[in-house]
């Protein structure tokens, strides 16, 4: 008999997440959901015929511990349940050691190293020792990005880690792809996403704003830092903020009004720098070339394997303008035609390989119904 699956969100309305409940519905799966409430991009917080509970309100912004403390007293709630046939699937790094620590048996999903942000190169090594004692002791994780599995094992990777590139929802295999041509003289530039990254994202923002009023960027989306980009859009008649959107259903209207992609993260840290984003895979969906930042995982994705754009460091205002002076002498319809050529099956995911994956975990009795509570 299958498990159920308790899903547990560090964010309710997280895109990835809410795609790999539902394949696991699709699937065939009994669950339940539970999650924090983050206060943005609430749209996306639905699944059709079941209920998202509500564990509470964790506004972003809050100290990691403060944070981490809050999140475990609210799951020691659900914890105390005494039913031996569930297996918890965890979100986040928080989540996961708060369900070791609970003695639960989970899956555990990686697409964010968060610990990689502290300053202290000290507690960066002591939380990667956690994660990979949480990956070792967990029934399976499943990481979004090579680069992760490769950050913490190097080669020795542990046999229950599955590989699940954070591609697009199959929601897209009956989207149509088209290629709309655009003309170098004027450039729509576009962020798509929860805002981040002010030295380099914003700073591309800023230099189109400042030094190209032929070209224009558009931001769509959301995040703790949406008054700066409303900021941006007010000072600059070229900078252009549309709010935020329903993913996966607003992205076809989306892309087709943009021309470019940028996705320079801030590599200062080292999840940005391993870290596979659903950038790549909506830009080659919808034929956009994008823009990333050089030196990082991401980059090699984009210039190496798939051809399908640029790296810079966009740290400078000079490098920007010298990248943006360089687009005239680009043929984009060829790169667009390249872009094109690419499989549908290398943008979509497949999500029967995993759930396939744990079915036979679970039918080997590899995973033991117990109570360990």
């Amino acid at each position: 008999m299958k498990p159920t699956i308790i899903f547990l969100m560090a964010s309710i309305s997280q895109p990835r997440c809410i795609r790999r409940i539902k394949n696991f519905i699709k699937a065939g799966f009994e669950v339940e959901i539970y999650g924090f409430d983050r206060g943005l991009y609430n749209d996306n917080a639905y699944i059709e015929g079941h209920t998202i509970n509500i564990l509470d309100s964790l506004p972003s912004g809050k100290k990691y511990l403060q944070k981490f403390f809050l999140e475990k007293k609210s799951l020691s709630k659900l914890f105390s349940r005494n039913d031996p046939n569930i297996l918890y699937y965890a979100f986040s790094f928080d989540i996961a050691l708060i369900c070791l620590l609970n003695k639960k048996e989970i899956i555990y999903e990686i697409s964010d190293l968060v610990y990689t942000y502290f300053p202290s190169k000290l507690l960066i090594c002591f939380f990667r020792y956690l994660d990979r004692v949480i990956i070792k002791k967990s029934f399976l994780t499943v990481m979004t990005s090579n680069g992760f599995s490769q950050y913490l094992f190097n080669e020795k990777v542990p046999p229950n880690i599955f590989i699940q590139q954070n591609k697009l929802s199959d929601y897209f295999n009956k989207v149509e792809r088209s290629i709309i041509p655009f003309s170098h003289q004027q450039i729509i530039f576009s962020y798509i996403g929860s805002f981040r990254y002010p030295d380099t994202v914003f700073r591309f923002a800023k230099v189109i704003g400042k030094y190209y009023p032929q070209h224009s960027f558009h931001f769509y989306g959301d995040s703790i830092l949406t008054s700066e980009v409303k900021k941006m859009a007010r000072t600059y008649p070229n900078i252009k903020y549309f709010g935020s959107f329903k993913n996966p259903y607003d992205l076809k209207n989306i892309y087709e009004k943009v021309n470019i992609v940028v996705a320079c993260y801030d590599t200062k840290s080292i999840n940005e720098r391993i870290a596979e984003p659903n950038k790549l895979f909506e830009s080659l969906f919808f034929n956009k070339p994008i823009v990333v930042s050089k030196g990082t995982f991401l980059a090699k994705q984009v210039v190496e394997n798939y051809k399908c754009g640029f790296e810079i460091s966009a740290t400078t205002d000079e490098n920007i303008k010298s990248f943006i002076d360089s687009l005239e002498t680009i043929d984009f319809q060829r790169i667009m035609q390249h872009i094109s050529s690419i499989s549908i099956n290398e943008i979509v995911e497949d999500y029967t390989l995993l759930i396939k994956y744990i079915e036979n975990k679970i039918s080997e009795d590899l995973f033991i119904i117990s109570n360990k509570g």
